[in-house]
Order: C-alpha cells, then sequence, then structure tokens
C-alpha cells in the first residue's frame, strides 16, 4: 500500500508539471487560436535562466525564480511582438511552422549561450524528504503539487473574474467583435503569450528541480500538448485534468507494466508510451476531448 501511495503523489508531481504546460498551451490557444510547438522549449529556458541567477550567480533562490518568471513573461510577449503579430489572420499552417521553427531556434540559443553540459539548481527544498509512516516524500514534490494547485485557482478566477480575463475569453471566441467593441486584440494576444511564457517557465524550474537543467528537457512539451489535448485544448481543468492523469498512468506504467513478460511477450519500458495510448483512444471516442466543447458551424 505505501508503494501505492509512494506512485500517486510522484504521479501527481510530475502530472502537474505536464499540468502547468498544458496551462501554457490552453492560455495561448485559447487567446490566440495558435497551437505553441514551443512550449517545452519555453520552458526549458525558463530553468536555464533561474540556474544562471540562483547556481552561478549565487542569488537567493526565490529572487532566481521571481526573475526567470519575469524574463519569461518578457521573452512570451517579444515573440508575440516579432512572430505573431503580422501574422493575425494568416493559415493555421503557417503560424504552426512558425512555432516549430520557434522552437529550434530556442534550442539551439540555449546551447550556444549555456552548453550542452546537464546542470542542477539547488532549491532550498532539495533533498529534502517527509517521513508519513512508511512512505518517503520528497519536499520537491509535495512543493510542485502544492503550487500548482495554486496557480490553477488564480487562473480559474482570473479568466471568470478578472477585466483582462473576460476580455480574453471575449477574444479568443470572436477577435473581430471583440476589436469592434473595444478590446485592444494585440495587446490580449501578447499578454496571452507573456502569462503562457510565465507558466512555462515555472513548470520547468520545477521540473528541473526533479531531474536536472538541459537542453533535453524540452522534449516534457510533446508530453504536455498530449495533456492538453487529452482534457480539451480550451479547457484549464482539462489542462489539469490531462496532465495529472498523464503522470499517474506514467507512474503506475513505470512500476507495474515495465518489464512484465505475458505469455512469452516482454513489454520493455512502456512509460513513455503508455499515455499517447490513452490518448489516443480517449480522441477516438471524444475527438474534442474530455472537457473541449464540440463546434458547431451554421450554414
Amino acid at each position: 500500500m505505501e508503494r501505492v501511495f509512494e506512485i500517486i503523489i510522484n504521479g501527481l508531481s510530475t502530472g502537474a508539471i505536464y499540468s502547468l504546460l498544458a496551462l501554457g498551451f490552453v492560455l495561448i490557444f485559447k487567446s490566440t487560436g495558435i497551437l505553441n510547438f514551443a512550449q517545452g522549449e519555453l520552458a526549458m529556458v525558463g530553468a536555464f535562466v533561474c540556474f544562471t541567477f540562483a547556481s552561478q550567480l549565487q542569488l537567493p533562490y526565490l529572487l532566481a525564480f521571481l526573475i526567470a518568471l519575469g524574463i519569461g513573461a518578457v521573452l512570451g510577449a517579444f515573440i508575440d511582438l516579432l512572430f505573431f503579430r503580422r501574422m493575425v489572420g494568416e493559415p493555421v499552417f503557417a503560424t504552426i511552422m512558425i512555432t516549430v521553427g520557434l522552437a529550434s531556434i530556442l534550442t539551439s540559443a540555449a546551447g550556444i549561450i549555456w552548453g550542452h553540459d546537464v546542470h542542477a539548481i539547488r532549491a532550498p527544498f532539495t533533498d529534502k524528504t517527509l517521513e508519513v509512516g512508511n512512505v518517503v516524500l520528497t519536499h520537491g514534490s509535495l512543493i510542485t503539487v502544492g503550487v500548482s494547485l495554486l496557480l490553477f485557482v488564480v487562473f480559474m478566477l482570473f479568466f471568470n473574474r478578472s477585466l483582462l480575463g473576460v476580455a480574453m475569453r471575449g477574444t479568443a471566441e470572436d477577435p473581430d467583435t471583440a476589436g469592434l467593441m473595444g478590446i485592444n486584440v494585440n495587446k490580449i494576444h501578447m499578454a496571452a503569450w507573456a502569462i503562457g511564457t510565465l507558466v512555462a517557465a515555472v513548470a520547468g524550474i520545477f521540473l528541473a528541480d526533479q531531474s536536472f537543467v538541459r537542453l533535453s528537457m524540452s522534449h516534457t512539451g510533446i508530453k504536455a500538448m498530449a495533456a492538453a489535448i487529452l482534457g480539451g485544448m480550451e479547457s484549464i481543468r482539462g489542462a489539469v485534468v490531462g496532465g495529472l492523469a498523464i503522470g499517474l498512468i506514467e507512474g503506475f506504467a513505470a512500476n507495474y507494466l515495465s518489464g512484465a513478460e505475458v505469455g512469452g511477450f516482454h513489454f520493455g519500458d512502456v512509460k513513455e508510451v503508455a499515455a499517447f495510448v490513452v490518448m489516443i483512444v480517449v480522441l477516438m471516442i471524444r475527438p474534442h476531448g474530455i472537457f473541449g466543447r464540440e463546434k458547431v458551424e451554421r450554414v
């Protein structure tokens, strides 16, 4: 029973990171209609920035964390201004390919600036554990889950109660009508990119605490996109549920399916594919995701 509890906690911790990245996907897609394939790379840059200030410049961890979030928000606004401001109204395929190219640019730039070595961020809670009976929990996992849940609540309130959040929702539904109602669509799009990149930076920093700061950590963005699609690309709660579901599925698959042998068939490491198999099955049954809304076009 203790093992199952540990798997659940670790799965929720990993899933919280997927959920944060998925939340970034949803925020940008919900407000701009752009599917951002560079979300994982933005998380990687956030982790490297935090590493620079916390480990290399020896600033307090919390200050380095906040600086990384601020730089992430500025980077997101700059990306919208430089790349996507002029792409309004262009084909979806064109904007997707720009995000794919942006992902390569960010990876190459990070390799030039920080190199290809593996680094570690020394957080105040690194290597600290909490024992509950026979179960050993890391402080990093608990903080990741707690901060992620807090951010999800904040964003739910933001979209439902704040003027900017309502304006972002209205812009996502119909940007032309929103513009006629006096909403500055360009500023809304910039705010969406800034917030989406900020959330990605949070996810990247938490991911670095669980593993290390390295260029390959950007690959986590693919799983986060699967989480966003699974939950529904326009649903914040879908991003939460999708990310947590994938984290738990991976945890149980790694402990109970990887290396198993049934009827002479050796499963091998199924952790990396289990979540995608579930996602495909769900989308075959419900193409718009668990919490997504099916769009009906009237002609």
